[in-house]
């Protein structure tokens, strides 16, 4: 089933908006720099994660996906930094392959994703970085047996919410001034869809489903 128009022209307009936002800031910044020593630097990012729910059943981060972004670097004093960005990333779950019958099973949400992060240089080769995001979801489903549905038509399923929010935190290989690999975990603090049958009300993973993600990117610096 494809998107309605409305999420559609949501998404556009998002991605439109925040990557002109970046490239204006990223712009702007250089030219207050020139002369001296440039503060602001425009970052590419691409790569891969897995990703598991909390709450479905389905342990395991079995579910792969994409992460690829932009991200605007601004340096503090000494070894600390700052950054936002704006990505693309898939999260969800699937079932562990069923090697007797073949069945397949999956839970597929894609996100704009905004991070804003602080960020801290160990060493020359070594860099840590921690600060929430804000997902939006573009679109959701479940694939099944190779088949696309959306919640409704797989068990009347109740949907995901729009927004997830949370925190993430990850350590940057340094190769050299404008390469470095990034490993990343990803976590919601707020749940992206109820619990139809929580028993438990103070219980924080009864609340509903949470969002787990590991991502593998490459980082360059333009």
């Amino acid at each position: 089933m494809k998107l309605s128009m409305p999420l559609s022209m949501n998404w556009t307009k998002i991605f439109l908006l925040s990557s002109l936002a970046l490239s204006c800031f990223n712009g702007f910044s250089q030219d207050n720099n020139e002369g001296g020593n440039q503060r602001f630097s425009m970052h590419a990012k691409i790569g891969m994660d897995v990703s598991q729910m909390s709450g479905d059943g389905l342990s395991g981060f079995h579910k792969p996906g994409a992460n690829i972004g932009a991200i605007v670097k601004g340096k503090l004093k000494n070894n600390h930094a700052f950054s936002i960005g704006i990505e693309y990333i898939s999260k969800g779950s699937r079932a562990p392959i069923d090697t007797l019958n073949h069945n397949t099973f999956a839970y597929r949400l894609h996100y704009v994703q905004i991070p804003l992060l602080y960020h801290f240089q160990y060493n020359q080769r070594l860099q840590f970085q921690i600060g929430p995001y804000a997902s939006y979801l573009v679109k959701q489903g479940v694939m099944a047996n190779k088949n696309l549905y959306t919640m409704y038509e797989y068990g009347g399923q109740p949907g995901f919410r729009s927004w997830d929010v949370g925190g993430c935190l990850g350590a940057s290989f340094i190769f050299n001034d404008n390469n470095n690999f990034l490993i990343e975990f990803g976590q919601s603090i707020l749940p992206i869809r109820p619990n139809p049958s929580k028993t438990n009300q103070y219980s924080f993973y009864e609340s509903g489903n949470y969002n787990s993600t590991l991502s593998f990117c490459w980082m360059h610096q333009f």
